[in-house]
């Protein structure tokens, strides 16, 4: 049996309110908790469409809103997130889950958001006004599938910018300028700025045959944290693109959460 609490006002912005869903297993045990953030294209982001099944397996739920691209450029919606996660764990004990145990996951923009969270931890140029100040935004755990960049600056490179157009594109609108004249602001929202040994256990899953974001970015990625001596785990699917059926890497998900959240 589930506990469902819907449209929870986590922060207010000069745009918007912004509000989460919540899913928490009805258990006398405090359940580990995992946010979805539902981002797409940093464009887009309904945190109706979350995938509710890994709640199936003990875990408590939330989903988010954040700002996009339309509303206000980063570091918005990195500072959103964080101020998720302050809201989370502030609030562990009157909704029922370990605010010790805080896993984050995402897709596509999503996943760069997730890894964002697990690599710059309270990276106080982050952090954002969202509220709950001085709660920690640090989380224990990230699944990242086809989450990308993560070094925006290697998106600034005229031949990834001729392959991949979408993604430079929709990083234009989210720096509200091109990569190559917001270097700065590259570095601050980019996850490979802040890899250390300090980040939590990672999942990296990706599509061999993606032709949105490129698997080599989120290689490259995944030997950067091997060589900070990150517990990271990469996952390449043979002839998959940028989607595929959960069915595929459920199981890597639910392992993945089990071993380092609980």
């Amino acid at each position: 049996m589930l506990s469902v609490f819907n449209d929870i006002v986590y922060a207010r912005t000069p745009q918007r309110p912004l509000r989460l869903d919540l899913r928490v297993p009805r258990s006398k045990h405090c359940r580990p908790l995992v946010l979805y953030i539902p981002m797409g294209g940093m464009s887009e982001c309904v945190k109706e469409h979350a995938p509710w099944w890994l709640t199936e397996h003990g875990f408590a739920m939330a989903s988010i809103e954040a700002r996009v691209s339309s509303e206000a450029i980063a570091p918005a919606a990195a500072n959103d997130c964080k101020a998720a996660v302050r809201w989370l764990r502030a609030n562990a004990e009157q909704y029922g889950y370990s605010p010790d145990a805080i896993g984050v996951w995402g897709h596509s923009a999503g996943g760069n958001l997730a890894a964002l969270l697990g690599t710059a931890g309270d990276v106080a140029a982050l952090e954002g006004d969202g509220g709950n100040a001085g709660i920690s935004s640090c989380v224990q755990a990230v699944c990242d599938e086809c989450g990308a960049p993560h070094d925006f600056a290697w998106f600034a490179r005229p031949a990834i910018k001729s392959r991949f157009p979408g993604v430079s594109g929709n990083v234009h609108r989210y720096f509200g300028a091109p990569i190559e004249e917001r270097l700065e602001l590259a570095r601050l929202v980019s996850p490979q700025t802040y890899v250390s040994a300090n980040c939590p256990p990672m999942l990296l899953l990706h599509g061999a045959a993606d032709t949105v974001v490129p698997v080599e970015e989120t290689q490259h990625f995944y030997q950067t944290l091997k060589a900070a001596g990150v517990d990271a785990t990469l996952r390449v699917l043979p002839g998959i693109g940028h989607g595929w059926d959960a069915a595929l890497t459920r199981n890597d998900i639910v392992v993945f959460f089990k071993r380092t959240l609980r």
